[in-house]
């Protein structure tokens, strides 16, 4: 699922009169219809092929930047293939392509350098002296990079100056210490060299905190403030601490390539005499990955030097920006030394130890760059397969999808910034993918026994962590006209069932879909949380913005979304499968009911629901509308706060509380950890303490 800052949305509220947070009653499951038991163990051997193979190390986490992308892309065409769906759409093969806008790259090398001359004041020329040292200069990926957080092009020939951290702060810590780098400087038409982060970093005593960055260490803050001051272009220089980190996560993905190439090895050493392809497939492999550890150790030299990546400090969201350059720190070393005989080190410290600022205009220097940026463009694709319609509703579509590509090993997209490591996307969206297999499956056989039905066609989309642009592209070019598309269903994260709680978005998008969906509910029994939003941060948003009717199958946000910790062992197969079973009830009733879903407006609002993962560690009794403690678990959370049965819960942080369905609320959108205010009345007195949240048991 994309991320993305949403609105909040009032759900619905649940009324109960007794509820233990402890742990939420599923209610009792119908009974398995005969034969249902061998179908759904065969379904959750296929889903947990599918999830353990999309989600595997070998993978790396599908980015869409990452040329293993293309292996999960074939393995579902070959998937589909197998399955019985007509594959053939494209070309002859299932994959439409999608070109994906991926932020910036460096344009020509000759049009990416820098060059760092000392002269005569008087005339620009170097001064006349034999023993005059050539000009320092650096070139595209040898000692310099240009950032994508700037301008994407421009040169520039002229004076250079050293402006400290680049900051400008009229109050910084508890004494409100004035400090500014740019104070009695003109840095007007010139050239700002700036170093990373902040002064006293990694001292709790700094006034900018030391212990965390304050927003005067970030890359935007800071080209703002030069631009603010005139200067024409940014050169940054990186920070012993931050030096250190990149050098460990270069290492870290020359290690995890290496390890990989050893389980190859070892598979390799499995295969039998006459395995020619599967041979050929895996020697392929271990080429890719020596590639991929060769590339990764030009990367090591230069975060040895300092050097950023060009996308390292972000994209461009600066509208008037300058040119940004990374400059290697042992060049910025020589330039200062060569200026003013202190070392940059020296220049650092001096700044961290006093709190003062320490700019100067670099005497007789000329610096001369050039920045050029293109658009880095990553060729991926959707995924297709058709199961064709059968009499009088065939020329009608109705869409089964789900997005398979997720944030690879970090960075775009992930949750946990700064961590290298893969992000497996089992739950988002391995489930989803295996999950549209699955029904796929289910559905080639059920629907043999239809004289009349629509076709399905069964799309995995690319992209969609970069905007839903897979799903867009299908939209735009689909293999049959949106005009005789019926209805679409979005699979994505629903292999985490929690409290038989499932959520349907686009309930409400056509007229007859919340009607369906209780229908084929009441085989399943799910717990149902209907949205009727058509609108929301998945691929069926594409398809409803173009006036297709969409159902949304989901079970909740969790810890571990957009995180490397989204791994296979922690999907519910079993619940999956059953998932897959109302997916497939549902699409089978859209693909043969004789009227098509009349499409309906819906607000453009919605909030993505969270599992409840946090624990309190409490009983409630609703007394009308009043919330009162009927029982506290001896040594839980509560219990440790001083919270007692018979308190009346008032509060829980700024939410009034007047019934158990509140206190719900609060918990979902809380996390283990966390620490909750909680105000309640005792013998008629208020109360106020402070809860660490548990990690809700089960």
């Amino acid at each position: 699922m994309a991320s993305r800052i949403l609105h909040r949305h009032d759900w619905p509220r649940r009324q109960c009169a007794f509820l233990v947070l402890l742990l939420l009653i599923v209610g009792t499951l119908p009974a398995e219809r005969p034969g249902e038991i061998e179908r759904r163990s065969a379904t959750e051997a296929d889903l947990r092929a599918d999830i353990e193979f999309l989600a595997s190390d070998d993978l790396r986490g599908r980015g869409v930047t990452d040329e293993v992308i293309h292996q999960a892309a074939d393995y579902i065409g070959k998937r589909m293939n197998k399955i019985g769906l007509d594959t053939t759409k494209f070309d002859g093969t299932p994959f439409q392509q999608v070109q994906i806008t991926v932020g910036a790259r460096p344009g020509a090398a000759e049009n990416n350098s820098a060059s760092f001359q000392f002269v005569d004041s008087a005339s620009n020329a170097p001064p006349p002296d034999v023993n005059v040292a050539p000009p320092v200069e650096v070139r595209l990926g040898e000692g310099m990079n240009p950032l994508a957080i700037g301008a994407e092009n421009g040169e520039f020939n002229g004076p250079l100056v050293f402006v400290g951290y680049g900051i400008t702060a009229p109050k910084i810590g508890p004494e409100n210490l004035k400090y500014d780098d740019y104070a009695g400087i003109d840095v007007k038409g010139a050239t700002v060299m700036m170093l990373r982060k902040e002064p006293g970093m990694n001292d709790p005593n700094s006034p900018f905190d030391g212990v965390k960055n304050t927003r005067h260490a970030f890359f935007v803050t800071k080209i703002k403030n030069a631009i603010k001051h005139g200067a024409t272009g940014v050169i940054m220089v990186n920070d012993p601490t931050s030096i250190l980190q990149g050098v460990q996560n270069q290492r870290s993905k020359i290690a995890q390539e290496r390890e990989r190439i050893e389980r190859i090895h070892e598979e390799l050493k499995k295969l039998p005499g006459d395995a020619k392809n599967s041979r050929a497939s895996f020697e392929q492999k271990i080429v890719n990955a020596e590639r991929m550890i060769e590339s990764l150790q030009n990367d090591l030299q230069q975060a040895k030097r300092g050097v950023l990546g060009v996308s390292e400090a972000g994209e461009r969201t600066i509208k008037d920006a300058m040119p940004v350059i990374s400059l290697a720190r042992d060049t910025a070393d020589e330039l200062i030394t060569r200026a003013i005989g202190k070392t940059l080190q020296e220049v650092e410290q001096a700044i961290d130890q006093s709190m003062q600022p320490n700019s100067f205009v670099f005497p007789k220097l000329r610096a001369s760059w050039k920045v050029e940026l293109l658009p880095s463009i990553a060729d991926s694709e959707n995924v297709v397969g058709v199961l064709p319609g059968r009499g009088q509703l065939a020329e009608e579509t109705i869409i089964v999808g789900a997005h398979y590509d997720h944030v690879g090993m970090g960075g775009y997209g992930s949750l946990a910034p700064g961590t290298i490591a893969v992000h497996n996307g089992a739950d988002d969206n391995a489930s989803g993918t295996a999950t549209m297999l699955a029904a796929a499956n289910y559905l080639v056989e059920t629907l043999k026994e239809y004289a009349s039905h629509r076709r399905i066609v069964f799309v995995a989309f690319t992209g969609e962590e970069r905007g839903l642009i897979g799903s867009k592209r299908y939209v735009d070019n689909p293999c049959f006209p949106l005009e005789t598309t019926a209805a679409m269903i979005n699979l994505d994260m629903v292999g985490r069932l929690r409290d038989n709680e499932l959520t349907l978005y686009g309930t409400g998008s056509a007229d007859v879909l919340d009607e369906i969906v209780d229908r084929s509910n009441a085989r399943f029994q799910f717990k149902l949380f209907k949205v009727k939003t058509g609108y929301g941060p998945s691929d069926h948003q594409s398809f409803y913005k173009a006036g297709v009717p969409v159902l949304f199958f989901f079970t909740g946000l969790h810890n571990d979304y957009h995180r490397p910790t989204d791994d296979a062992d922690k999907i519910d197969f079993a619940s999956t499968a059953r998932i897959t079973e109302m997916v497939a009830d549902v699409a089978l009733r859209l693909a043969v009911r004789a009227q098509r879903p009349k499409y309906a407006e819906t607000e453009n609002r919605v909030s993505i629901r969270r599992q409840l993962t946090a624990f309190i560690g409490v009983s409630l009794s609703d007394r009308g509308t009043l919330v009162v403690l009927s029982a506290v678990n001896e040594g839980g959370p509560a219990d440790v706060a001083g919270l007692k049965a018979g308190d009346q819960l008032d509060r829980l942080g700024k939410q009034q509380i007047k019934n158990s369905a509140d206190v719900l609320e609060v918990l979902r959108n809380r996390s283990p950890g966390q620490i909750l205010k909680v105000r309640v009345f005792r013998d008629g007195q208020p109360v106020e303490l402070n809860v660490k949240l548990g990690v809700r048991p089960g």
